[in-house]
């Protein structure tokens, strides 16, 4: 009988176990962003931040591309769509459905294998090492060493705006691609002649990146628009998101995340002395 009236005694203590379990999934938030892989520290260093503030909310941080996240925001597939362009850059997209969030700024360099010895390029040296006109380094004044281009990949948000900022709107030759800018920083460290673009966060040992018609690619020439290649780092939200979204999306414009933003080499879009419309047109900031 005693054995009998501990067991009658526990299987109450377990119901309700899994019973308060089951309560505390219920009670869970969650959401899911994905897109721009250049956005995407900034986003994971965020939510951690966030979950430890809010234990009962869970973000799921994806990359994919800024053409991922501008898509699967716009079918509902996922709550917030990072991206390094414009939505209106899309055309397939309706915009008027997306809400424009823009949380930081990120200069884009080239940067090139230590090896090349190059430390000063025009903007027209650029287009024709991209475009395939300009094959080996001793052409611009480096090391007798055949040109390796390393592209990003088709969909990316950098691959666009350096394209439409560096190419004068040209396609880049056909070459390698990269999903991302820290694969691409660290082919081009390994690989000796090449040559790609990344976000300044992945401008790290190992490599040059250059001068580009005597500007430096620095975080103060981007806030003057000294150093022209730069983007927004935009959230998408559909129109009127729910309140767990918004909440995040608020946090994501505080004091905390922009300490974030810093650390990590980005831009606050509050720092910048000018603006760029989705048009390309600059302003002076307001």
């Amino acid at each position: 009988m005693k054995k009998f009236k501990r067991v009658v005694f526990l299987v109450p203590s377990v119901l309700l176990i899994f019973f308060l379990s089951g309560c505390q999934q219920l009670n869970q938030e969650s959401l899911t962003v994905a897109g721009s892989t250049a956005i995407q520290p900034i986003i994971e260093m965020a939510a951690a931040k966030y979950r430890q503030q809010r234990p009962n909310s869970y973000v799921n941080v994806q990359g994919g591309g800024s053409e991922t996240g501008l898509s699967q925001v716009a079918e509902r597939a996922i709550d917030i769509g990072t991206s390094d362009v414009f939505a209106s850059k899309k055309a397939s997209l309706q915009v008027h459905k997306l809400q424009d969030h823009k949380l930081a700024v990120s200069g884009i360099a080239v940067i090139v294998n230590a090896k090349t010895g190059v430390h000063n390029l025009s903007m027209r040296q650029v287009q024709k090492i991209f475009t395939g006109k300009i094959t080996n380094w001793q052409q611009v004044g480096g090391k007798k060493l055949p040109i390796t281009v390393i592209n990003r990949a088709e969909g990316s948000g950098t691959r666009l705006n350096f394209e439409t900022l560096a190419l004068a709107h040209h396609s880049s030759m056909v070459a390698q691609e990269q999903a991302s800018s820290g694969t691409a920083y660290q082919i081009v460290k390994e690989t000796a002649g090449a040559v790609s673009y990344v976000a300044f966060p992945y401008v790290q040992a190992g490599v040059i990146a250059p001068k580009i018609d005597e500007v430096k690619p620095t975080v103060a020439n981007v806030e003057d628009n000294h150093w022209k290649l730069w983007s927004y780092e935009h959230l998408y939200t559909r129109q009127n998101p729910s309140q767990k979204v918004r909440d995040f999306i608020n946090y994501l414009g505080s004091s905390q995340v922009k300490k974030i933003i810093l650390k990590l080499g980005f831009i606050p879009v509050s720092a910048m002395n000018v603006a760029r419309n989705r048009y390309g047109t600059i302003e002076t900031a307001k």
